[in-house]
């Protein structure tokens, strides 16, 4: 993988910096990452993170993690860091930004080597993949995800977790059992359908009270497929 420059939390590359600054998480060596599309725009007084546990894509993310919090380390990040806008509203990014902002996703992966790499919806995955010169992203129906291993990376592309929880609620339990797959570790925790599914309607619920039609999709995180 080529060398990249130094991530900068001040990076005005793609001119969407106008809306926010880029947003990071924490910088650690991490085992697995999660990526999406863009951030989202932030209140003041909210903590800026990349699917956020406050947001109903992070919860469920999070939910995923759970078991493996003392087993692994996850990074989440997105592929554009700012957040992209149209008036007051959050739109999809355009090409050309995230191919701007991609510099800083290639040094995200040389600096904190992870092992496994989450491509949350069809946007991020296309457009992943395109640039590692591989072929187009087919989702499983059943959440048997395929992986691509590039540079020493296994690359996941999966069904983004908005669209699990506008479309998909019934199959959560499975959808997580699909990702966790892919975790380079196995838990010996068993935890039964219903309650798994129990569980991460509950810790999603609060983000998900404006959630009622398709169109809300765009609010919680840009979440093509």
């Amino acid at each position: 993988m080529p060398r990249t420059p130094k991530i900068c939390s001040n990076c005005k590359a793609c001119g969407l910096h106008i809306f926010q600054a880029p947003v990071f998480d924490q910088l650690k060596l991490s085992t697995i990452f999660w990526v999406g599309l863009s951030a989202v725009k932030f209140d003041a007084h909210e903590e800026k993170l990349p699917l956020s546990p406050s947001t109903a894509s992070g919860a469920l993310v999070h939910s995923i993690e759970a078991p493996y919090l003392d087993k692994l380390s996850f990074y989440k990040t997105n592929l554009v860091k700012c957040a992209p806008m149209q008036g007051n509203k959050l739109r999809y990014p355009l090409k050309h930004e995230m191919a701007k902002c991609f510099p800083n996703f290639q040094w995200e992966l040389e600096t904190l080597q992870p092992k496994t790499v989450f491509l949350l919806g069809n946007q991020v995955a296309s457009f992943v993949l395109q640039q590692f010169n591989h072929s187009k992203s087919v989702f499983s129906d059943g959440f048997n995800y395929s992986s691509f291993d590039m540079d020493g990376i296994r690359f996941i592309p999966i069904h983004h977790p908005s669209y699990m929880l506008v479309y998909r609620r019934k199959l959560l339990a499975e959808y997580m059992e699909g990702v966790r797959a892919h975790f380079p570790v196995k838990t010996s925790s068993a935890v039964g359908k219903k309650e798994r599914t129990s569980l991460v309607l509950s810790s999603c619920r609060p983000s998900l009270e404006n959630i009622k039609t398709p169109s809300a999709l765009r609010s919680v995180g840009n979440c093509a497929g």
